[in-house]
């Protein structure tokens, strides 16, 4: 055999054992983009991604958080707390494993939206 057709054999195996298994295919990304802003605070607040694909949360701020909602994080997903500074946007990546739930919270655990994951 030739080395493309191995290499392309070697690619759809990968491909299909990515799929049966949940694991992300290679460059499989899901971005999720949501604005902050201090009277709204965040929109959209409800998202929902695939179980084993590889996520971009990105936090485009209009304003800079102040008080307990001067940051942001997603227990489970992304745990260590992101200060929303206004037109310095906040990126999250990450690879969710379990099915569930996953609030977006501040700090201190207030609810500001949900990732639904698949």
């Amino acid at each position: 055999m030739s080395k493309t057709i191995i290499a392309a054999a070697v690619l759809i195996i990968a491909a299909f054992h990515a799929r049966a298994y949940g694991n992300p295919l290679p460059n499989t990304q899901e971005t999720l983009t949501t604005v902050y802003s201090a009277a709204g605070d965040i929109n959209p607040r409800s998202f929902t991604v695939a179980a084993g694909h590889k996520v971009r949360f990105q936090v485009n701020p209009k304003d800079t958080g102040s008080g307990c909602m001067s940051d942001i994080m997603i227990p489970g997903l992304w745990n260590k707390p992101v200060l929303l500074v206004k037109s310095k946007p906040v990126v999250m990546e990450f690879v969710p494993q379990k099915p569930g739930i996953y609030k977006i919270t501040c700090s201190m655990g207030v609810s500001r939206g949900e990732v639904i994951v698949k």
